[in-house]
C-alpha cells in the first residue's frame, strides 16, 4: 500500500471558518479571517497518513453524515430560498450517498474502521454547528452567508482529503470507484455553493444603458 504525506494541519485550520457572516452586520455580510487552530493529535501538519480500505470507508461515511448534519441544521435556518433548498438537497443527496456506499461496503466485507481523522472530521462538524448557535451568531443575510460558507468549507475539506490522501491510497477497486463517483458529486456541490455564496456577496449587476 502506498503512502501519502498528508498536511491534515492545512485543511483543518480552515475547517471551522464560516468564510463570511459570523458576528458581522446581517445587512452587510463581510469576509472574515479564518480562526487559527494548533495541530491535534494525530494531525500534525507532514505527518505521514497511512490508511487501510477499512479507515478510508470511515472517512467517506463521515464525510457524507457530516454534510447531512449541516444540512438538516442549517435549512430550517436559511432565510434565503435557494440556500435552503441546497441544504435539503445536501441532505437527499448525501443520504442517498450514504446508503449507497454502505451497501457497497456489505458487499465488499469492509469494515469501517476510525482514526484519529475521522474523529476529527466529526468534531469539526459539531463545532461548525456550535458556532452558529454561538451568542455572536449572525442572523438574517449574514446567517444565509455563513450558512452556505460553512458547507462549502465542508465539502472543499472533503476534496482536499480525497484528493490528497484517499485517492493514493485506496485499494479495492469497488471503493475506488465510489471514491471516485463520490469525488465528482462534491465538485458539483462545491461549484453550486460557491455560486450561491457570490449571489449573497457580490451586488446584482446594473445594466448598462
Amino acid at each position: 500500500m502506498r503512502t501519502a504525506k498528508f498536511w491534515v494541519g492545512t485543511v483543518l485550520a480552515g475547517a471551522l471558518a464560516l468564510g463570511y457572516g459570523c458576528g458581522s452586520n446581517a445587512e452587510n455580510p463581510a469576509p472574515q479571517e479564518a480562526p487559527q487552530q494548533g495541530p491535534d493529535a494525530g494531525t500534525d501538519a507532514g505527518v505521514v497518513l497511512t490508511l487501510t480500505d477499512a479507515q478510508i470507508a470511515r472517512i467517506l461515511q463521515v464525510a457524507n453524515e457530516g454534510e447531512v448534519m449541516l444540512g438538516q441544521y442549517a435549512a430550517p435556518l436559511a432565510t434565503d430560498p435557494d440556500i435552503r433548498a441546497f441544504n435539503e438537497e445536501m441532505v437527499t443527496e448525501h443520504t442517498a450517498v450514504k446508503e449507497r456506499l454502505d451497501a457497497l461496503l456489505a458487499t465488499e466485507g469492509i469494515v469501517p474502521e476510525d482514526t484519529a481523522l475521522s474523529l476529527q472530521l466529526q468534531m469539526e462538524v459539531q463545532q461548525m454547528m456550535q458556532v452558529l448557535q454561538g451568542p455572536n451568531a449572525p442572523t438574517g443575510a449574514a446567517l444565509d452567508l455563513a450558512l452556505i460558507s460553512a458547507q462549502l468549507n465542508a465539502h472543499a475539506r472533503t476534496a482536499f482529503i480525497g484528493d490528497s490522501l484517499l485517492t493514493p491510497q485506496v485499494a479495492n477497486p469497488a471503493l475506488a470507484q465510489e471514491l471516485e463517483s463520490e469525488r465528482q458529486a462534491v465538485q458539483m456541490h462545491i461549484d453550486e455553493a460557491t455560486d450561491l455564496q457570490s449571489e449573497l456577496v457580490l451586488p446584482p449587476a446594473v445594466p448598462v444603458p
